[in-house]
């Protein structure tokens, strides 16, 4: 009899005390602490004025939200006008939002997202300063990748175009002019999220 009081009693305080070390924890882990509770207005990260400016003065939007991600798709298409032009102009915005867990926070989990996108991908990342808390950044001949993270978002952003030369001939977007016109886009929603 004793035994069993004492086991029951041991197994009392062995839950308790990993009720009050759950609770307790550590407050980074907090979901309530974690900076975004929810997705921001994916296509108000970038401004019209930007998006006229970079992608085109008619573009086209196009949008999904779910809980935790969503995405905004940017799209620019001239196919009417005759002689040299920006043919096609596309930028898309990826965000997933991480909730923290009792094992890691969501900044931590925005940054492991990072990672993993950037590891997994066949293109070579580099390190951007100036752009959300961290950023990286691939360029290819396609176009320009950012992968961003802001608090616990994880804002994947990818620019392309297609341009017709004087011949009628098209191609992609110069490789200076994407990188410069996908820098312009990811400060902006690196600095738009952040006021989000």
């Amino acid at each position: 009899m004793k035994i069993s009081s004492l086991l029951r009693w041991t197994a009392v305080a062995v839950l308790l005390g990993a009720l009050v070390a759950g609770c307790a924890g550590n407050p980074g882990l907090d979901p309530e602490n974690d900076r975004f509770k929810a997705l921001p207005q994916i296509c108000d990260l970038v401004s019209p004025q930007t998006a006229i400016q970079v992608i085109g003065e008619r573009y086209q939007t196009g949008a999904i939200a779910v809980e935790t991600g969503g995405y905004c798709l940017w799209t620019y298409r001239d196919l009417g006008s005759e002689g040299a032009r920006a043919l096609e102009r596309k930028l898309s915005l990826h965000v997933s939002l991480h909730r923290s867990t009792d094992s890691r926070s969501g900044a931590d989990g925005a940054l492991e997202e990072l990672d993993r996108l950037s590891r997994s991908s066949s293109n070579r990342f580099e390190r951007v300063l100036g752009v959300g808390e961290y950023a990286v950044r691939s360029t290819t001949s396609d176009g320009v990748e950012y992968i961003i993270v802001v608090g616990n978002l994880n804002l994947k952003m990818l620019f392309t175009g297609r341009d017709v030369d004087a011949a009628g001939n098209t191609g992609p977007i110069p490789q200076a002019q994407a990188v410069e016109q996908a820098a312009v886009l990811a400060r902006e929603v690196g600095a738009n999220t952040a006021k989000a």
